[in-house]
């Protein structure tokens, strides 16, 4: 799943994906109700993509969090974002078990499960599955693609055949020719 794209921006609920950037600022389209707002650099922005959870050992990636979450929950979130503070940090758990209680506050598991959902709910979640497949299928398809080639090149060829030479890189190209002085403008 490709988080770089998707933004956090003070002071607006919910999540953006950048969809431009401007001159003077970002375009940016609302995950929750697909209206663009423009995003200028005094405004602070924070990428998914850039953002850790605190463990007892190393910090873990929020998007690797996501994607183990998202394999226990299959796209529906079990627990309510505003629900039971003891079963969010449970189920934090169980994607994340070595997570650092006194340093991940109870704001940040409730807006943890709230990204998740958005992002659910997007299908921002489901491109890795998507894009998972998509590669297998095309390594399936170059495999095929070079067994043929080299089926072709293994065959003797019937007769003699002369061989293309390849032009030079210049070669193609028409050659400037030079202008009479009453051709110019302006003369």
């Amino acid at each position: 799943m490709d988080l770089s794209k998707i933004i956090s921006i003070t002071g607006k609920p919910g999540l953006f994906r950048v969809v431009a950037q401007g001159r003077q600022a970002l375009i940016a389209e609302s995950l929750i109700d697909k209206k663009r707002i423009p995003v200028h650099s005094s405004v602070r922005v924070s990428s998914l993509d850039e953002i850790s959870m605190f463990t007892k050992g190393d910090d873990v990636l929020l998007s690797n969090v996501l994607e183990k979450l998202h394999a226990k929950e299959k796209g529906k979130l079990s627990v309510d974002p505003k629900g039971d503070l003891e079963a969010l940090y449970d189920k934090l758990g169980e994607a994340l078990p070595n997570y650092d209680r006194d340093r991940i506050y109870s704001s940040d598991v409730r807006k943890f499960f709230t990204w998740y959902q958005l992002l659910a709910d997007a299908g921002v979640l489901d491109e890795k599955q998507k894009e998972g497949k998509a590669a297998k299928e095309e390594e399936h398809e170059d495999k095929k693609v070079k067994a043929a080639a080299t089926k072709q090149a293994a065959k003797p060829k019937g007769g003699a055949k002369v061989a293309a030479t390849a032009k030079p890189a210049g070669a193609s190209k028409a050659k400037a020719k030079a202008m009479h002085k009453g051709a110019q403008r302006g003369a």
